[in-house]
Protein backbone atom coordinates (compact mmCIF):
# COMPACT_ATOMS: atom_id res chain seq x y z
CA UNK A 1 0.00 0.00 0.00
CA UNK A 2 1.06 3.58 -0.67
CA UNK A 3 0.90 6.11 2.19
CA UNK A 4 -1.13 9.26 1.69
CA UNK A 5 2.01 11.41 1.40
CA UNK A 6 4.03 9.14 -0.91
CA UNK A 7 4.39 9.53 -4.70
CA UNK A 8 4.44 13.36 -4.75
CA UNK A 9 4.92 13.15 -8.54
CA UNK A 10 1.28 12.00 -8.80
CA UNK A 11 -0.01 15.55 -8.58
CA UNK A 12 -3.44 16.94 -7.82
CA UNK A 13 -5.20 18.76 -10.68
CA UNK A 14 -5.45 21.85 -8.45
CA UNK A 15 -3.89 24.84 -10.22
CA UNK A 16 -3.03 22.91 -13.39
CA UNK A 17 -4.24 23.74 -16.90
CA UNK A 18 -6.20 21.27 -19.01
CA UNK A 19 -3.30 21.09 -21.47
CA UNK A 20 -0.99 20.10 -18.62
CA UNK A 21 -3.47 17.55 -17.29
CA UNK A 22 -3.91 15.89 -20.68
CA UNK A 23 -0.26 15.98 -21.75
CA UNK A 24 0.89 12.53 -22.81
CA UNK A 25 4.16 11.04 -21.62
CA UNK A 26 5.78 8.23 -19.64
CA UNK A 27 4.12 6.68 -16.60
CA UNK A 28 4.74 8.34 -13.22
CA UNK A 29 3.14 5.51 -11.25
CA UNK A 30 3.03 1.75 -11.68
CA UNK A 31 -0.50 0.82 -12.81
CA UNK A 32 -0.64 -2.91 -13.59
CA UNK A 33 -3.61 -3.76 -15.80
CA UNK A 34 -4.37 -0.15 -16.76
CA UNK A 35 -4.25 1.14 -20.34
CA UNK A 36 -0.75 2.48 -21.12
CA UNK A 37 -2.15 5.93 -22.03
CA UNK A 38 -2.65 6.64 -18.32
CA UNK A 39 0.45 8.11 -16.65
CA UNK A 40 -0.79 7.77 -13.05
CA UNK A 41 -4.02 7.26 -11.14
CA UNK A 42 -4.98 10.94 -11.13
CA UNK A 43 -4.38 10.98 -14.88
CA UNK A 44 -6.61 7.91 -15.25
CA UNK A 45 -9.53 9.64 -13.49
CA UNK A 46 -9.15 12.99 -15.27
CA UNK A 47 -8.34 11.61 -18.73
CA UNK A 48 -10.98 8.88 -18.94
CA UNK A 49 -13.63 11.36 -17.73
CA UNK A 50 -12.52 13.76 -20.49
CA UNK A 51 -12.59 11.02 -23.13
CA UNK A 52 -16.08 9.87 -22.16
CA UNK A 53 -17.78 13.23 -21.55
CA UNK A 54 -16.02 16.01 -23.48
CA UNK A 55 -14.93 13.81 -26.39
CA UNK A 56 -18.33 12.02 -26.26
CA UNK A 57 -16.83 8.53 -26.56
CA UNK A 58 -19.45 7.04 -24.26
CA UNK A 59 -18.64 3.49 -25.35
CA UNK A 60 -15.36 3.77 -23.42
CA UNK A 61 -17.47 3.16 -20.31
CA UNK A 62 -17.44 -0.52 -21.34
CA UNK A 63 -13.67 -0.70 -20.90
CA UNK A 64 -13.58 1.56 -17.83
CA UNK A 65 -16.44 0.08 -15.75
CA UNK A 66 -16.72 -3.55 -14.68
CA UNK A 67 -19.58 -5.43 -16.34
CA UNK A 68 -21.30 -5.85 -12.96
CA UNK A 69 -20.27 -2.50 -11.47
CA UNK A 70 -22.42 -1.06 -8.68
CA UNK A 71 -23.17 2.68 -8.52
CA UNK A 72 -24.56 3.96 -5.20
CA UNK A 73 -26.70 7.10 -5.25
CA UNK A 74 -29.19 8.51 -2.77
CA UNK A 75 -31.88 8.02 -5.43
CA UNK A 76 -31.11 4.30 -5.57
CA UNK A 77 -28.44 1.93 -6.89
CA UNK A 78 -27.48 1.46 -10.53
CA UNK A 79 -26.09 -1.92 -11.56
CA UNK A 80 -24.05 -2.90 -14.62
CA UNK A 81 -22.05 -1.13 -17.27
CA UNK A 82 -24.93 -1.10 -19.77
CA UNK A 83 -26.95 1.05 -17.39
CA UNK A 84 -23.95 3.38 -17.00
CA UNK A 85 -23.70 3.74 -20.79
CA UNK A 86 -27.42 4.43 -21.20
CA UNK A 87 -27.55 6.93 -18.34
CA UNK A 88 -24.56 8.80 -19.81
CA UNK A 89 -26.25 9.00 -23.21
CA UNK A 90 -29.47 10.23 -21.61
CA UNK A 91 -27.58 12.95 -19.74
CA UNK A 92 -25.77 14.06 -22.89
CA UNK A 93 -29.06 14.18 -24.80
CA UNK A 94 -30.36 16.75 -22.31
CA UNK A 95 -27.07 18.66 -21.94
CA UNK A 96 -24.93 17.90 -25.03
CA UNK A 97 -22.40 20.67 -24.33
CA UNK A 98 -21.69 19.32 -20.87
CA UNK A 99 -18.19 20.05 -19.49
CA UNK A 100 -16.86 18.22 -16.44
CA UNK A 101 -14.26 20.43 -14.77
CA UNK A 102 -12.14 18.36 -12.42
CA UNK A 103 -11.39 20.47 -9.35
CA UNK A 104 -9.54 17.76 -7.43
CA UNK A 105 -8.84 14.03 -7.25
CA UNK A 106 -8.10 12.87 -3.70
CA UNK A 107 -7.04 9.24 -3.86
CA UNK A 108 -5.86 6.38 -1.71
CA UNK A 109 -4.26 2.99 -2.18
CA UNK A 110 -6.63 0.53 -0.50
CA UNK A 111 -4.30 -2.44 -0.92
CA UNK A 112 -5.91 -5.59 -2.30
CA UNK A 113 -9.22 -3.74 -2.66
CA UNK A 114 -7.77 -1.46 -5.33
CA UNK A 115 -7.16 2.24 -5.86
CA UNK A 116 -9.83 4.64 -4.60
CA UNK A 117 -10.51 8.14 -5.93
CA UNK A 118 -12.69 10.98 -4.70
CA UNK A 119 -13.18 13.14 -7.80
CA UNK A 120 -14.72 16.59 -7.33
CA UNK A 121 -16.33 17.96 -10.49
CA UNK A 122 -18.14 21.13 -11.52
CA UNK A 123 -20.44 20.33 -14.46
CA UNK A 124 -21.22 23.20 -16.84
CA UNK A 125 -23.91 22.71 -19.46
CA UNK A 126 -26.98 24.07 -21.26
CA UNK A 127 -30.37 22.45 -20.69
CA UNK A 128 -31.06 21.78 -24.39
CA UNK A 129 -33.17 18.62 -24.18
CA UNK A 130 -36.09 17.27 -22.16
CA UNK A 131 -34.97 15.43 -19.06
CA UNK A 132 -36.76 13.41 -16.34
CA UNK A 133 -35.05 15.45 -13.62
CA UNK A 134 -34.79 18.94 -15.15
CA UNK A 135 -38.03 18.80 -17.15
CA UNK A 136 -38.71 20.36 -20.56
CA UNK A 137 -35.74 21.98 -22.27
CA UNK A 138 -35.22 25.58 -21.14
CA UNK A 139 -31.97 26.49 -22.99
CA UNK A 140 -30.72 27.81 -19.63
CA UNK A 141 -27.07 27.35 -18.65
CA UNK A 142 -26.44 25.61 -15.36
CA UNK A 143 -23.65 24.20 -13.25
CA UNK A 144 -23.67 21.79 -10.32
CA UNK A 145 -21.12 20.20 -8.03
CA UNK A 146 -20.58 16.43 -8.12
CA UNK A 147 -18.24 14.16 -6.22
CA UNK A 148 -17.68 10.65 -7.55
CA UNK A 149 -15.90 8.22 -5.21
CA UNK A 150 -14.65 5.26 -7.26
CA UNK A 151 -13.01 1.96 -6.34
CA UNK A 152 -10.88 0.89 -9.31
CA UNK A 153 -9.03 -2.26 -10.33
CA UNK A 154 -7.07 -2.81 -13.54
CA UNK A 155 -8.57 0.03 -15.60
CA UNK A 156 -12.14 -0.52 -14.41
CA UNK A 157 -14.40 1.13 -11.87
CA UNK A 158 -15.91 -1.73 -9.87
CA UNK A 159 -17.91 0.36 -7.39
CA UNK A 160 -18.87 4.03 -7.25
CA UNK A 161 -20.52 6.32 -4.73
CA UNK A 162 -22.01 9.28 -6.63
CA UNK A 163 -23.27 12.47 -4.93
CA UNK A 164 -24.57 15.41 -6.95
CA UNK A 165 -26.24 18.70 -6.01
CA UNK A 166 -29.39 17.86 -7.98
CA UNK A 167 -31.63 20.30 -6.10
CA UNK A 168 -29.51 23.23 -7.26
CA UNK A 169 -29.65 21.90 -10.83
CA UNK A 170 -33.46 21.97 -10.73
CA UNK A 171 -33.48 25.49 -9.27
CA UNK A 172 -31.12 26.80 -11.96
CA UNK A 173 -33.50 25.86 -14.78
CA UNK A 174 -36.49 27.35 -12.97
CA UNK A 175 -37.94 24.08 -11.67
CA UNK A 176 -39.76 23.41 -8.41
CA UNK A 177 -37.73 20.90 -6.34
CA UNK A 178 -40.71 19.88 -4.20
CA UNK A 179 -42.82 19.20 -7.30
CA UNK A 180 -40.05 17.05 -8.77
CA UNK A 181 -39.56 15.21 -5.45
CA UNK A 182 -43.27 14.52 -5.06
CA UNK A 183 -43.55 13.21 -8.64
CA UNK A 184 -40.57 10.92 -8.04
CA UNK A 185 -42.08 9.73 -4.74
CA UNK A 186 -45.36 8.90 -6.51
CA UNK A 187 -43.44 6.78 -9.04
CA UNK A 188 -41.69 5.00 -6.17
CA UNK A 189 -45.05 3.73 -4.91
CA UNK A 190 -45.65 1.85 -8.19
CA UNK A 191 -44.24 -1.65 -8.70
CA UNK A 192 -42.30 -3.95 -6.43
CA UNK A 193 -41.51 -2.19 -3.16
CA UNK A 194 -38.61 -4.58 -2.56
CA UNK A 195 -36.50 -2.61 -5.05
CA UNK A 196 -36.17 0.09 -2.37
CA UNK A 197 -34.80 -2.27 0.26
CA UNK A 198 -31.32 -0.79 -0.21
CA UNK A 199 -32.36 2.33 1.76
CA UNK A 200 -33.35 0.39 4.88
CA UNK A 201 -30.10 -1.58 4.62
CA UNK A 202 -28.07 1.64 4.34
CA UNK A 203 -29.82 3.15 7.37
CA UNK A 204 -29.10 -0.03 9.33
CA UNK A 205 -25.39 0.12 8.38
CA UNK A 206 -25.24 3.75 9.44
CA UNK A 207 -26.74 2.95 12.82
CA UNK A 208 -25.00 -0.34 13.55
CA UNK A 209 -21.59 -0.53 11.87
CA UNK A 210 -18.37 1.00 13.16
CA UNK A 211 -16.48 3.82 11.50
CA UNK A 212 -13.67 3.07 9.11
CA UNK A 213 -10.35 3.09 10.96
CA UNK A 214 -8.10 6.16 10.68
CA UNK A 215 -4.35 5.36 10.73
CA UNK A 216 -2.17 7.14 13.27
CA UNK A 217 -1.21 10.68 12.18
CA UNK A 218 -3.50 10.56 9.15
CA UNK A 219 -4.79 14.09 8.30
CA UNK A 220 -8.37 12.79 8.01
CA UNK A 221 -8.45 12.59 11.82
CA UNK A 222 -9.06 16.35 12.14
CA UNK A 223 -12.23 16.74 10.00
CA UNK A 224 -13.53 13.33 11.12
CA UNK A 225 -13.29 14.41 14.76
CA UNK A 226 -15.06 17.66 13.87
CA UNK A 227 -18.06 15.86 12.33
CA UNK A 228 -18.19 13.29 15.14
CA UNK A 229 -18.16 16.03 17.81
CA UNK A 230 -20.99 17.84 16.05
CA UNK A 231 -23.30 15.01 14.96
CA UNK A 232 -22.70 12.58 17.83
CA UNK A 233 -22.01 14.81 20.82
CA UNK A 234 -23.64 18.16 19.90
CA UNK A 235 -20.36 19.86 20.88
CA UNK A 236 -20.48 22.50 18.18
CA UNK A 237 -18.00 24.87 19.77
CA UNK A 238 -15.41 22.12 20.07
CA UNK A 239 -16.13 21.00 16.51
CA UNK A 240 -15.66 24.53 15.17
CA UNK A 241 -12.10 24.69 16.48
CA UNK A 242 -11.03 22.52 13.52
CA UNK A 243 -12.02 25.37 11.16
CA UNK A 244 -9.94 28.42 10.42
CA UNK A 245 -11.84 31.56 11.53
CA UNK A 246 -12.05 32.57 7.84
CA UNK A 247 -12.65 29.09 6.38
CA UNK A 248 -14.66 29.01 3.14
CA UNK A 249 -17.66 26.68 3.35
CA UNK A 250 -19.68 25.30 0.42
CA UNK A 251 -22.66 23.01 0.98
CA UNK A 252 -25.50 21.87 -1.35
CA UNK A 253 -28.23 24.05 -2.85
CA UNK A 254 -26.15 27.23 -2.98
CA UNK A 255 -25.02 27.42 0.66
CA UNK A 256 -21.77 29.39 0.56
CA UNK A 257 -20.24 31.31 3.43
CA UNK A 258 -17.22 31.87 5.64
CA UNK A 259 -16.14 31.23 9.18
CA UNK A 260 -16.79 28.89 12.06
CA UNK A 261 -20.34 30.04 12.69
CA UNK A 262 -21.34 29.44 9.10
CA UNK A 263 -19.76 25.99 9.02
CA UNK A 264 -21.50 24.88 12.20
CA UNK A 265 -24.73 26.46 10.95
CA UNK A 266 -24.76 24.08 7.98
CA UNK A 267 -24.52 21.14 10.36
CA UNK A 268 -27.14 22.40 12.83
CA UNK A 269 -29.62 22.92 9.97
CA UNK A 270 -29.53 19.16 9.46
CA UNK A 271 -29.32 18.39 13.15
CA UNK A 272 -32.39 20.47 14.03
CA UNK A 273 -34.49 18.66 11.43
CA UNK A 274 -33.22 15.17 12.28
CA UNK A 275 -33.72 13.66 15.73
CA UNK A 276 -32.22 10.42 17.08
CA UNK A 277 -29.34 10.80 14.63
CA UNK A 278 -26.58 8.36 13.76
CA UNK A 279 -23.44 9.42 11.90
CA UNK A 280 -20.96 6.99 10.32
CA UNK A 281 -17.59 7.56 8.66
CA UNK A 282 -17.32 5.24 5.64
CA UNK A 283 -14.07 6.12 3.83
CA UNK A 284 -11.08 8.45 4.07
CA UNK A 285 -8.40 9.64 1.64
CA UNK A 286 -5.77 12.37 1.65
CA UNK A 287 -3.13 13.77 -0.72
CA UNK A 288 -0.56 16.58 -0.58
CA UNK A 289 -1.44 19.82 -2.38
CA UNK A 290 0.89 22.44 -3.87
CA UNK A 291 2.40 24.81 -1.30
CA UNK A 292 2.25 22.38 1.60
CA UNK A 293 -1.55 22.17 2.02
CA UNK A 294 -3.29 18.82 2.38
CA UNK A 295 -6.50 17.66 0.66
CA UNK A 296 -8.74 15.27 2.61
CA UNK A 297 -11.85 13.40 1.47
CA UNK A 298 -14.40 11.86 3.84
CA UNK A 299 -17.39 9.81 2.73
CA UNK A 300 -20.03 9.64 5.45
CA UNK A 301 -23.68 8.84 6.06
CA UNK A 302 -26.30 10.28 8.38
CA UNK A 303 -29.60 8.75 9.49
CA UNK A 304 -32.26 10.37 11.63
CA UNK A 305 -35.96 10.83 12.25
CA UNK A 306 -37.42 13.86 10.50
CA UNK A 307 -39.18 15.15 13.61
CA UNK A 308 -38.11 18.79 13.44
CA UNK A 309 -39.60 21.63 11.41
CA UNK A 310 -37.14 23.80 9.53
CA UNK A 311 -34.86 23.41 6.56
CA UNK A 312 -37.02 20.70 4.94
CA UNK A 313 -40.42 22.06 5.91
CA UNK A 314 -42.81 20.49 8.38
CA UNK A 315 -41.68 17.34 10.14
CA UNK A 316 -42.75 14.20 8.28
CA UNK A 317 -41.87 11.63 10.94
CA UNK A 318 -39.94 9.58 8.36
CA UNK A 319 -36.50 8.16 8.94
CA UNK A 320 -34.18 9.83 6.43
CA UNK A 321 -30.84 8.85 4.97
CA UNK A 322 -28.15 11.29 3.82
CA UNK A 323 -25.14 10.04 1.81
CA UNK A 324 -22.43 12.70 1.64
CA UNK A 325 -18.84 13.33 0.63
CA UNK A 326 -16.83 16.19 2.12
CA UNK A 327 -13.56 17.60 0.76
CA UNK A 328 -11.29 19.66 2.99
CA UNK A 329 -8.19 21.76 2.46
CA UNK A 330 -5.93 21.73 5.52
CA UNK A 331 -3.28 24.34 6.29
CA UNK A 332 -1.32 24.70 9.50
CA UNK A 333 -3.49 22.21 11.36
CA UNK A 334 -6.79 23.93 10.48
CA UNK A 335 -9.44 23.54 7.78
CA UNK A 336 -9.33 26.52 5.41
CA UNK A 337 -11.90 25.18 2.93
CA UNK A 338 -14.75 22.67 3.17
CA UNK A 339 -16.90 21.44 0.29
CA UNK A 340 -19.71 19.04 1.18
CA UNK A 341 -22.01 17.48 -1.43
CA UNK A 342 -25.14 15.36 -1.04
CA UNK A 343 -28.32 14.96 -3.09
CA UNK A 344 -30.78 17.17 -1.24
CA UNK A 345 -33.44 16.48 -3.88
CA UNK A 346 -33.34 12.81 -2.87
CA UNK A 347 -33.82 13.90 0.75
CA UNK A 348 -37.01 15.76 -0.25
CA UNK A 349 -38.08 12.64 -2.17
CA UNK A 350 -37.80 10.62 1.04
CA UNK A 351 -39.81 13.22 2.96
CA UNK A 352 -42.51 13.05 0.26
CA UNK A 353 -42.84 9.31 0.92
CA UNK A 354 -40.54 7.94 -1.77
CA UNK A 355 -37.66 5.42 -1.88
CA UNK A 356 -39.43 2.81 0.18
CA UNK A 357 -40.48 2.33 3.76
Amino acid sequence: MIRWDELPEVRSPVGRTLDDLLEEGPQRQSLPGYDPIYRDFVDYIIRCTHRIWEQKNVGLCRSHYAPDCLIHTLAGPVTGVNAVVQNTITTLAATPDRLLIGEDVIWSDDGTEGLYSSHRIVSRSTHMGDDPLLGKATMVSNGVMTIADCLCRENRIVEEWLVRDNLRGVLQVGGDPWAVAKAQAADDLVGDAARHGWRAEAISRTREQADVAIPTSHPAALPAAMLAAAFRDDRYGDAAQALSPTAEIRWPSGRHGYGRGYGIGCITQLRSALHDVAWRLEHIAARPLPGGDIAVALRWSLAGMHNGNGIWGEASGRELLVMAVSHYQLRGGRIVEEITVFDELAVLRQIAGGLGA
